[in-house]
């Protein structure tokens, strides 16, 4: 097992892994995701690239959090710049996914020099307030008023009501359990406030980019996918089928932008010649 290490930043500690050899890409989960469930994801890019997961504050091995003012993107984006310093990182890939995807994105708004290209999984935020924003923090509620228990009980019954298969559920309630309860509440009914101002920024971007979508996910709007997609010069759109595709197959996101990154260093070397 790789070791993990644990990163002062901002008055918590990061928790982080390090993984593969190659180039260094940096990626960051989403709301009650974990590093473990990025592993899972970008394992089919271990051979070629060196990549830095990490528990995003508040969840699973990094510092719980309940004060609500700490979930504070530019603080998560810093935290970002925390651990590429940690591990000397000057440059490198990043990405993130859902909220991970904005905390990247408020990375490269204040880094720019230090993105070689973005990577971006479903973008949850942009500039007007989520669709599933009461959907999440009700879900807060009920992890702060049942505990974990009893909230992962609710939830595989409602997720089997929509049709979701035992395998699914399983892993949901795997990554959702590695959190502590009172952490994981505060982070919902918090992060998912967060509107990204000023998204004309995004024309900006110079790095190239994939933005991943999928359709039918009201947290993960596709339309926003789009627009992001839309906005930044030059990046590529993916569409996968479902969310229940990254759940039952979560390497096809690492294969996605495996695709991605050879064609982009195919597309630079014929620029060069």
């Amino acid at each position: 097992m790789d070791q993990i290490y644990h990163i002062p930043s901002d008055g918590l500690e990061i928790a982080a892994e390090v993984f593969g050899a190659g180039e260094p890409l940096v990626f960051a989960h989403g709301l009650t995701g974990n590093r473990h469930f990025t592993r899972a994801q970008f394992a089919p890019l271990s051979d070629r690239y060196r990549i830095v997961i990490y528990d995003q504050r508040g969840h699973c091995n990094s510092t719980p959090v309940t004060d609500p003012t700490l979930y504070d993107l530019s603080r998560m984006a810093d935290d970002m710049a925390t651990v590429m310093d940690y591990f000397q990182i000057e440059r490198a890939i990043v990405g993130g996914e859902s909220m991970g995807a904005a905390t990247t994105l408020q990375f490269v708004f204040r880094h720019p020099e230090r993105v070689k290209t973005l990577l971006l999984t479903v973008p949850a935020f942009g500039d007007a307030p989520n669709p599933a924003a009461e959907e999440i923090r009700n879900m807060g509620r009920e992890i702060a008023e049942l505990g974990m228990a009893g909230f992962l009980k609710n939830s595989a019954q409602r997720l089997s009501e929509k049709g979701a298969t035992p395998d699914v559920i399983a892993v949901i309630a795997k990554m959702q359990s590695s959190h502590d309860p009172a952490s994981l509440a505060v982070a919902c009914q918090t992060v998912i406030d967060w509107v990204m101002d000023d998204f004309s920024r995004l024309r900006k971007i110079q790095a190239p980019t994939c933005v991943i979508g999928w359709p039918n996910d009201n947290l993960h709007p596709y339309a926003l996918a789009q627009q992001v997609a839309a906005t930044i010069p030059g990046a590529r759109l993916e569409t996968m089928p479902s969310l229940v595709e990254l759940f039952r197959n979560p390497a096809v996101v690492g294969r996605i932008y495996e695709r991605f990154l050879i064609d982009l260093s195919a597309n630079l070397g014929e620029s060069r010649e």
